[in-house]
């Protein structure tokens, strides 16, 4: 039986921000030291870790371009498998886990994603989510003949027209031929279709108007950044205008990403990310903002009033990002509080030390939750998002 949508508001779900490089939102040398070395063993252990721990996803980030060399000497973003193609693996080994991978609009066609898409699906019987990515930066667009990237509100455009398409592909048997502005397509997309219905689970993460509004129109599920419950209240409030204005009634459910570190001590977990931001490497930091706070409008405004250093040592080391800092009984606890503070219904969790034991670890935190009523094991219903 494909996996059904989460129905009841009340509850929280879980993704794991799958490691896609030796360290993600921590750039620390001390980090890439200890986590384990990328190889397909590690990825099957990490996935089966994060079913046995109750997670309800993974969710697979990626990027096409590998011109930061500083940064991939040292592991930090790197090495990025291909998050598609990753995810075939990761669903072999695993039975009711949620696999949400990147796929980039700009420069691919639709029929590409439709079928890709269908495939992962139908194989999973219905655990596969789409995170629609535009793509970003001179560099990537080099990569496929292009001499620039296509500007941002553009990008968008495209992305929505890109996406109806793709579900067009996915719903109809008969052919049919669309003549829009930036795609061209005519005929019949070959089976399997997704298991999922209408369609696969659509996930994006622009916080710029152009991005909220993208995913207003097509997407169900915005990952979201803010350092506080405040700040995620203020992107919340941004939404709830974005959708309103748009004529959406069906719920948009809104996802912080957080940097978490569970300890059994008080302040351990403090003490964790002191000790792991004292490593950060700056040369792999400066290098990667390079790319990434000059092209994602989200990061600019994130530190608007820093000088490119700054704002780059801030990003590199988490500081706009909520952070679950805690013994598991208070991390539930700041679950908790966000989940009655905002509109969250799932959280994205980032562990800068990742490792089998540590995803593991994090039941201990669901266990709380589960006492509270706002966590249910994904074995004891059937939803994945």
């Amino acid at each position: 039986m494909p996996k059904a949508r989460m129905h009841d508001p009340e509850q929280l779900s879980f993704s794991y921000f799958f490691p896609t490089g030796q360290t993600d939102h921590v750039w620390s040398d001390e980090a890439a030291r200890s986590t384990p070395t990328l190889s397909r063993q590690v990825f099957l252990d990490m996935a089966r870790a994060a079913e046995e721990a109750g997670f309800d996803s993974l969710f697979i980030a990626d990027t096409w371009s590998g011109h930061q060399r500083a940064a991939e000497r040292a592991g930090h973003q790197s090495p990025k498998y291909h998050a598609p193609l990753l995810a075939m693996a990761l669903f072999a080994v695993t039975e009711h886990l949620g696999v949400i991978t990147t796929f980039h609009t700009t420069h691919h066609q639709p029929a590409h994603v439709a079928r890709m898409g269908a495939t992962l699906d139908a194989f999973s019987e219905g655990r596969w989510g789409w995170n629609v990515v535009t793509g970003f930066g001179d560099a990537e667009a080099r990569l496929f003949g292009e001499p620039s990237m296509v500007p941002h509100d553009e990008r968008y455009a495209m992305a929505g027209e890109f996406v109806e398409i793709v579900k067009k592909f996915w719903s109809e048997d008969d052919a049919f031929e669309v003549f829009g502005q930036y795609y061209t397509a005519s005929g019949r997309l070959k089976q399997p279709r997704p298991a999922q219905l209408p369609h696969p689970l659509l996930v994006s993460a622009g916080a710029s108007p152009a991005g909220m509004a993208f995913a207003a129109a097509h997407c169900d599920q915005l990952v979201v950044a803010g350092n506080s419950i405040e700040k995620i209240q203020t992107v919340d409030e941004r939404l709830a205008t974005v959708l309103r204005d748009a004529g959406r009634t069906v719920p948009l459910s809104t996802t912080p990403f957080t940097i978490t570190i569970v300890r059994e001590g008080d302040g351990e977990a403090e003490e964790e990310y002191e000790r792991l931001t004292k490593s950060l490497n700056t040369e792999a930091t400066m290098e990667l903002a390079a790319d990434i706070l000059g092209d994602i409008e989200s990061i600019k405004s994130m530190f608007a009033g820093q000088g490119a250093a700054e704002a780059a040592r801030a990003w590199g080391s988490g500081q706009g990002i909520l952070k679950l800092f805690g013994t598991s009984e208070q991390v539930a606890e700041q679950l908790i509080a966000l989940k009655a503070e905002t509109s969250t219904t799932n959280v994205l969790i980032n562990f800068p030390l990742w490792n089998p034991g540590e995803v593991q670890g994090f039941r201990t935190v669901l266990d709380h939750l589960r006492d509270a009523g706002v966590w249910v094991p994904p074995s004891e219903r059937n939803y994945s998002w």
